[in-house]
């Protein structure tokens, strides 16, 4: 049994009892374990909400996963080890749905589904309203993409560049591409708003966001040169700041006019 002790929080808290959709669930315990070693998690009314930045402080992250729950004390808020997290909640790969349980005689939380259970240590939270991910810009153009699309795109000039790739949206298509290398990725867009524009991110960070996003789900994403890249899913947005542009002014637009 664990020894943590009960945040202060928790002393007027009888029980906390919170049923999660797994596929909702998942995706952002996978990218809250890749983000950053620990994060506040809160029961509001509108769900669980969990907002942070990543280690590095290049990656924003913002969810709000619905949930079905009973508490007497409301919001709840605990903070959680990220990869204790995953490891407790990734077990359960059938069930449709996980259910998280706090005592205040306890200070783990438990999770179950069916006859199996785990259990989470629950730490002392940070506070919320301080927890601010990267602030909202006007993005120049914004488009729909499938996921599994965009992944392939990244995949096929993941690594070969000198880091990074440049992510370019048109009126129609995604087009992934890097420095000198002929290699083009590409993903069909739809209800794409807004000018062509570009960013250059960190291959090895868009790559490892795009490996934790579910290939089913449709994403909005927009960019504006020097901002945030935003990604936008059903659950939760990743905004990812993007690298200084080479000084020989590569500009990737000739590179996708080349190859259309």
């Amino acid at each position: 049994m664990s020894t943590t002790r009960s945040p202060p929080q928790f002393e007027n808290l009888a029980r906390l009892d919170a049923h999660i959709e797994t596929t909702d669930l998942l995706p952002v315990a996978r990218l809250l374990a890749y983000l950053t070693d620990d994060v506040t998690l809160q029961f509001t009314d509108a769900g669980l909400r969990v907002k942070t930045l990543s280690d590095t402080s290049v990656i924003g992250f913002d969810a709000t996963v619905p949930v079905e729950y009973g508490t007497d004390t409301e919001p709840v808020t605990f903070g959680v080890d990220t990869d204790q997290f995953l490891s407790a909640v990734s077990f359960i790969s059938d069930p449709d749905s996980i259910k998280l349980q706090i005592r205040t005689d306890d200070p783990e939380i438990t999770v179950s589904t069916g006859s199996r259970l785990n259990y989470v240590d629950a730490l002392e939270p940070d506070d919320p309203e301080t927890i601010s991910p990267h602030p909202e810009v006007e993005y120049a153009t914004t488009a729909a993409v499938d996921a599994h699309e965009l992944k392939r795109a990244v995949a096929t000039v993941f690594g070969s560049g000198d880091g990074a790739v440049f992510v370019t949206l048109t009126d129609d298509t995604l087009w992934a591409t890097v420095p000198g290398v002929e290699a083009v990725g590409t993903a069909s867009l739809a209800k794409t708003e807004g000018r062509h524009t570009y960013t250059r991110l960190s291959d090895e960070l868009f790559g490892g966001i795009l490996q934790r996003v579910h290939p089913d789900e449709t994403l909005t994403v927009s960019t504006r040169e020097e901002f945030p890249f935003h990604i936008e899913a059903e659950h939760y947005t990743v905004t990812i700041v993007p690298q200084q542009f080479p000084e020989d002014e590569y500009d990737p637009l000739a590179d996708v006019e080349d190859s259309a």
